[in-house]
């Protein structure tokens, strides 16, 4: 495995956005869209053995204007949790480059990508949840966490705090229960971060409730095998 922790290509996108950033010094542009900077770095290793020259390759592929390429490039690397590409590939989806636009397969790329630690996502989802009706936004959600839980029936240990994290910020109204059981038990696993997100968790929680909630974590727990590699 080959560790990536470039920033993301340059990306212009309709509607007053630009996301800028760098990848290896390259710096990309899709034409005639414009707007205002963000900045999201890569936070997650590579999970296949191609993810650097597969990367590179689809930056290419956005400055030579072959979208389509690009699009089939990122999507391989979407579906292998590399959370840099989901991000592209939600802002090419969003743009209507490479493939026509689809507003709810956006929406579940920018989620996805911003659960996974890319923070230019969160402004693009909430413009994506925004262009969409109330229905097809709830479908994104399940997609979302029907994906979360695969990769943790799959042994996904990074996928448990994510988990956590989409019930606080993917859900219409947040859900510090399910946020605290999945935060205990990511902080079981020692997962950076965790103990202390489990514990604000914990503060928006009423007392008689915590044993509870305990008891679901530990047979939950129990329940899971993990890569922890």
């Amino acid at each position: 495995m080959t560790a990536r922790t470039a920033l993301l290509p340059q990306l212009w996108i309709v509607l007053s956005r630009i996301v800028l950033s760098r990848a290896f010094g390259l710096l990309l542009t899709l034409a005639l869209l414009v707007g205002p900077i963000s900045l999201a770095p890569r936070d997650v290793a590579a999970q296949i053995e191609s993810s650097d020259a597969t990367f590179l390759e689809a930056l290419q592929a956005v400055k030579d204007k072959n979208y389509r390429h690009a699009v089939k490039l990122f999507s391989v690397q979407a579906d292998n949790n590399q959370h840099d590409a989901q991000f592209n590939l939600a802002v090419l989806l969003e743009a209507g480059k490479g493939a026509p636009q689809d507003y709810a397969t956006a929406l579940t790329w920018a989620w996805t990508a911003q659960l996974g630690g890319i923070e230019a996502a969160e402004d693009l989802a909430d413009d994506l949840a925004g262009m969409l009706p109330e229905k097809p936004t709830e479908n994104v959600r399940v997609a979302v966490a029907k994906r979360l839980k695969t990769r943790i029936n799959n042994g996904d240990a990074e996928a448990v705090p994510q988990f956590a994290q989409y019930h606080l910020l993917v859900l219409e109204e947040p859900d510090y229960e399910m946020a605290y059981i999945w935060y205990s038990i990511a902080a079981a696993l020692n997962l950076e971060g965790a103990m202390i997100a489990r514990d604000d968790a914990r503060d928006n929680l009423a007392d008689e409730n915590i044993i509870e909630l305990q008891a679901k974590a530990g047979t939950i727990y129990e329940g899971l095998t993990f890569n922890l590699d």
